[in-house]
């Protein structure tokens, strides 16, 4: 039985509060020391239990970096010593038919952060050893601490499209996750593009190799017309749906990554006017997938924009970010 302490939003749209909870060791699973743990937009969405299913208390925080202290009698594939990372998953049952295909993120009776189990604001937390993922040496914790879910997301979002070589693909939105998606993207060797209505964004775009489009102008949008085989949008905020899907080659698909908060309108005869567009979700990624895009970011060097911030300092990160003063994930870092 572990005694883990953390910060907790006893109610919705609160503040974090020290907060006490045990927690006991299975023998599939480990006790982690949290070195490193973001706040992200995602988070204030649990915070303000914008999807309905937050559980309070809630201890936020779906991206964690830590070393092993302890583990179960039945955990094989990690030491005590082991750095590792841990995103939104924390288990599955491993006997669905989603489990034996390799896609538990699918496992009906998964556990995740904020619906059913306690995150990563805390000094430690208790995970299945088998959502506990060895870091590649070359990345850094911090900066390597947003990929266990937003680059995740990204990463098996544009594996599942299978595209060709040299496709042409936008970014829609450029913020942690967009910027995640830019690095993807280009290092997969695309021709990539990226919608900000923000010119300030130019330069950072046009650093991580990308085009940049002045989404706040008709005339650059209407000469994208029927240009790219992907739009990826990390938006959570409505948009014109049909304008960009018009954007799109005729067998072109437009993905999301994130949850607009209102619905958004769609014209059906926009994906089949001599056309066969198609439109998608994402949702994180399987275990095998977040193998995969950790060798993929280390062999790479991509890295998140991270904000640093001292552990203890909870309610000062949480505040920029649902303020959207940062457009970056904060990560409060821990001494150990």
């Amino acid at each position: 039985m572990a005694e883990i302490r953390a910060f907790a939003i006893r109610n919705q749209g609160g503040t974090a509060e020290p907060f006490v909870y045990s927690c006991d060791i299975g023998r599939q699973d480990v006790l982690v020391t949290i070195t490193h743990r973001s706040i992200t937009r995602g988070d204030i969405q649990f915070i303000q239990n914008d999807w309905v299913d937050a559980r309070f208390p809630l201890v936020p925080s779906h991206e964690m970096v830590g070393i092993v202290e302890q583990i179960g009698p039945d955990v094989t594939a990690l030491r005590r010593g082991d750095r590792v990372g841990i995103g939104f998953q924390l288990g599955a049952c491993f006997e669905c038919n989603y489990c034996r295909q390799a896609t538990e993120q699918f496992c009906p009776k998964q556990t995740v952060v904020g619906v059913n189990a306690f995150g990563g604001l805390a000094e430690q937390i208790v995970v299945d050893a088998r959502f506990a993922f060895p870091l590649p040496t070359e990345l850094e914790s911090a900066s390597a601490t947003p990929l266990m879910s937003s680059g995740l997301t990204v990463y098996t979002s544009i594996s599942f499209c299978r595209l060709p070589a040299h496709a042409r693909i936008a970014v829609f939105g450029i913020g942690g996750l967009g910027r995640l998606a830019l690095q993807f993207l280009t290092a997969m060797g695309h021709r990539v593009a990226a919608f900000s209505h923000s010119p300030e964004k130019r330069e950072i775009i046009e650093r991580l190799g990308a085009e940049y489009i002045d989404s706040s102008d008709p005339t650059c949008l209407a000469t994208c017309h029927g240009t790219f085989d992907l739009i990826l949008s990390t938006l959570n905020v409505p948009f014109d749906l049909d304008a960009y899907l018009r954007m799109l080659t005729p067998e072109g698909l437009f993905g999301f990554v994130a949850t607009p908060l209102e619905p958004i309108a769609l014209k059906a005869g926009v994906l089949y006017d001599y056309a066969r567009r198609r439109i998608y979700g994402n949702y994180v990624g399987s275990r095998s997938g977040t193998v995969q895009m950790l060798r993929f970011a280390a062999a790479h060097g991509i890295k998140a924009p991270v904000d640093l911030m001292p552990f203890s300092q909870a309610n000062q990160a949480i505040e920029p970010v649902r303020t959207r003063a940062l457009s970056t994930a904060v990560i409060l870092e821990s001494l150990v």
